[in-house]
């Protein structure tokens, strides 16, 4: 039997927690994270209007079934912020080059796009 080894947070790298509301209970999970790019505004044309909306990109630890729509509290010093969900990209990671091909690709981060 080849069992995989699991994939253990590095709290230097994901430094920052968050909430992530799941659809599927009625608790919010536990996210880590790290920014990847910082708040900015975004001009955005609204019913031939132009808005500016806040955008932040973070990147998260692990696989979670996050969806487009959903949810996330960032901590942004005393209080939350929550955010909603507006793009996702997954990062594939293997250990092993030689069976990158051979194998069902596993998730190491998320980076997830919020406004």
């Amino acid at each position: 039997m080849a069992f995989k080894t699991p994939i253990l947070c590095d709290r230097r790298i994901y430094d920052k927690k968050g909430e992530w509301k799941n659809p599927n209970q009625d608790i919010h999970d536990v996210i880590f994270y790290f920014i990847k790019e910082p708040l900015t505004l975004v001009p955005s044309y609204v019913s031939g209007r132009e808005e500016l909306k806040e955008t932040i990109t973070i990147t998260v630890f692990g696989s979670k079934p996050i969806c487009v729509k959903d949810k996330i509290k960032l901590n942004a010093g005393e209080k939350f912020r929550e955010y909603e969900v507006q793009s996702i990209v997954p990062n594939y990671i293997e250990q092993n080059v030689m069976v990158v091909d051979l194998l069902k690709p596993r998730v190491g981060s998320m980076d997830i796009v919020l406004g």
